[in-house]
């Protein structure tokens, strides 16, 4: 008892004397940091810093120019420079300018330096339906680097016709001073821009090259105009349009694909203007062959009638098996053409030989729908990169890269009897560049 209340004792007289002791006050420290922000402005020289660099970031990501009044731009620099005072249009408009003449002044001096210029050039249109002309320009600099430059792209207001296109080159070309070091101009196949191209005299003809990769496609497409073929492609579009269109298929298919452990992909649609899109169709269609009859069989997601409109025949799954073994190569070497960081002008004639040798010489056991699918192949490649040289073919700047690239030197590609035709124009040409130089100036 005498220890409870001595206990009682205790703690009372503590509480007592701690609530009569005065608590310290604690001293709240100012935020340096923030009171000289807040007291700081933004030096001229500094807002300077910040202007050009912002218009560097529009320029280089492409950005609206009505994105440097934004809010989330706004709260970034709110962040990054308290201070700072948000560049007006206009002001933004003269930097993005004079930042354009300076790298055009850098771009031209590059070309002055350079002694030829190979230049590509495209006609495209915008989802808008706006139409523009993009041409480039490729060089080796004096250290042996490929440098590829931009020099172009706006909108054509006059009919694409070759006396049209041809204006456009010629007023590129001088613009950028590089008209007397043309001397090859890469486009697709269009009859327009070809002769464009063909009616600038001061460009070797031979030089001048249509797109490897765009003349590939339109030999596949060309052998792809069978009726059974074209009917079995419509089919697997319209069935791909079916998943497209239903969320509830769609939702069905990723659920087979992970039950069934196939990896969570969707269907591809074909698209007449994209390269290799038949090829990847079918490809991603025949795996997931299993999933789809799946879901196509499933009466609560798909319907009689439907799956009747849908179905392809075992005897059609088979053909496009086959038609996919035959694209492949196709979609490989398309694939190398483009991503090839330097000009791939040297590989086209020895990969054809190859895809031709290895891939598209008749079987015994071909139905007769895939003999003429090669057959016709066969044809279209020899046409359109004239692979069967004859007498009065001349030697292209297809023939000389392939012989001066070290892959492909020994031109293994090639019959005997062009090999020499080839090694001799080259010399000829090494001949006359030593005669030339050793004229006075």
């Amino acid at each position: 008892m005498d220890a409870k209340l001595c206990d009682t004792q205790i703690s009372t007289l503590t509480s007592t004397s701690s609530s009569t002791v005065p608590s310290r006050k604690r001293r709240r420290r100012n935020n340096l940091t923030s009171e000289r922000n807040d007291t700081s402005s933004c030096s001229p020289e500094r807002t300077e810093i910040i202007h050009q660099a912002v218009a560097k970031m529009v320029a280089l990501n492409q950005l609206p120019i009505s994105f440097c009044s934004s809010t989330g731009f706004n709260y970034f620099m709110s962040i990054v420079e308290p201070n700072y005072k948000a560049i007006k249009e206009e002001a933004l408009k003269k930097r993005l300018y004079a930042l354009k003449t300076d790298i055009k002044e850098k771009v031209k001096e590059k070309l002055r330096s350079a002694q030829s210029v190979s230049c590509t050039s495209d006609c495209w249109s915008s989802l808008s339906q706006q139409s523009y002309i993009t041409i480039g320009a490729h060089i080796i600099d004096t250290q042996w680097c490929p440098i590829s430059f931009t020099l172009t792209t706006h909108e054509l207001h006059e009919r694409h016709t070759a006396e049209n296109l041809t204006q456009q080159l010629e007023n590129t070309f001088n613009e950028w001073e590089i008209d007397k070091k043309v001397i090859a101009v890469v486009t697709d196949n269009a009859k327009n821009i070809v002769n464009a191209v063909t009616s600038l005299s001061y460009i070797p003809e031979i030089c001048s090259s249509t797109c490897a990769a765009h003349s590939l496609q339109l030999c596949i497409n060309n052998s792809l105009k069978t009726d059974t073929i074209t009917e079995i492609i419509q089919k697997c579009s319209k069935l791909i349009g079916h998943f497209k269109h239903s969320n509830v298929a769609m939702n069905e298919l990723h659920k087979k694909q992970e039950q069934l452990g196939y990896p969570k992909s969707s269907l591809l649609q074909y698209c007449k203007t994209r390269w290799n899109s038949i090829y990847t169709m079918l490809d991603r269609l025949f795996i997931n062959r299993s999933v789809i009859l799946s879901v196509l069989t499933n009466r609560s997601i798909t319907t009689s009638e439907i799956c009747r409109k849908l179905e392809i025949t075992g005897n059609h799954w088979c053909l496009i098996e086959t038609l996919i073994c035959l694209l492949k190569p196709f979609y490989v070497l398309t694939t190398v053409l483009c991503k090839e960081n330097h000009s791939p002008v040297s590989m086209v004639r020895p990969l054809l030989y190859k895809v031709i040798e290895n891939h598209l010489k008749s079987r015994d056991d071909d139905i007769i729908i895939i003999k003429d699918f090669r057959k016709t192949v066969i044809n279209e490649l020899t046409k359109r990169f004239n692979l069967q040289f004859e007498i009065t073919n001349t030697i292209s700047v297809s023939h000389i890269s392939s012989f001066l690239d070290p892959r492909y030197k020994d031109l293994e590609h090639e019959p005997i009897h062009v090999r020499e035709e080839i090694r001799n124009h080259v010399k000829n040409l090494l001949n006359d560049i030593i005669v030339h130089q050793q004229q006075p100036q």
